[in-house]
Order: C-alpha cells, then sequence, then structure tokens
C-alpha cells in the first residue's frame, strides 16, 4: 500500500490534481485513492462541479476610468476610503476587547478580593477596652457613651 492510500488526500491535493498541478506520480496516487475512496471521490466532485461553475460566469468589464483614477490614487499616496472605514472598525473592535479584558480583570479582582471587615459598633469598642483594663462589668449589657466636641 502506498502512503498515499493509507491517508486521504487534502483538499489541497484533491484541488491540485483536478488542475494538473501535482507530479504525475502523486497524481496517479492521488487517482488511485480516490478511485477506493468514496468520500474522497465525493470531495473531487464537488470541486470540479465548483471549477465549472467558476469557468461558467461572465467575465465583469471594469466600469471606465476605473484604472486611470486607481493609479492617480496610488501616485498621490491616498487610500481609498473603504480603507479607512474597516481601520475604524478594527479600532473599535480592540478598543471593546480591551474593555472587555478590563471588565474581567476587575470582576475577577473582585471575586478574589477578601471581604471587608465587619463594622465594629463604638459600644464593642468600649466593652473591649473595658475588658483590657481588668474591669469587664459584666453585669451590664450595654454602656451608653456620650460624645461631645468642642
Amino acid at each position: 500500500m502506498s502512503e498515499l492510500s493509507e491517508r486521504h488526500p487534502r483538499g489541497r491535493e484533491l484541488s491540485s490534481c483536478l488542475d494538473g498541478g501535482l507530479s504525475r506520480r502523486r497524481a496517479e496516487a492521488v487517482a488511485r485513492h480516490v478511485e477506493t475512496c468514496p468520500a474522497c471521490a465525493r470531495e473531487l466532485a464537488a470541486l470540479r462541479d465548483v471549477k465549472s461553475a467558476l469557468a461558467s460566469q461572465q467575465e465583469v468589464q471594469a466600469r471606465p476610468g476605473w484604472l486611470r483614477q486607481v493609479q492617480e490614487e496610488v501616485a498621490a499616496g491616498t487610500r481609498p476610503s473603504s480603507t479607512s472605514w474597516i481601520r475604524v472598525r478594527l479600532r473599535l473592535r480592540l478598543a471593546a476587547g480591551i474593555a472587555a479584558a478590563a471588565g474581567g480583570l476587575v470582576g475577577v479582582g473582585l471575586w478574589l478580593a477578601p471581604p471587608p471587615a465587619a463594622p465594629v459598633s463604638f459600644q464593642d469598642e468600649v466593652r473591649q477596652h473595658l475588658v483590657q483594663i481588668s474591669n469587664p462589668l459584666g453585669d451590664q449589657t450595654s454602656y451608653v457613651v456620650e460624645a461631645r466636641y468642642p
């Protein structure tokens, strides 16, 4: 068994075989494989259909003065307006991608950040201070603290 009969030829090989772009030996190997492989035979038939459909298309004539206009624009160094619109769209896509990545990083940062400490009431702080000075006042459950500001 040849190397080609063990594997399927790629689309480019089939297309090149159809166009006569393969060496004689390679074209014969592809032809032998196509004879025994229904999938490759269908693909080659589809390529033949595409080639005949393209060959049957009418030739399109450029509008008068088109070549002269292109040559003048190239000589002047101007770019066609369509390329500037393409560049704007590409820049917008890039900006949107950067914004999405930044938003994703912020979201991951918020997700991974430790939760904020629970707020401690002023009464709890006074209670802790009193415990530290060995005066727990354990019989009182709340403290009234009056703060006066000058």
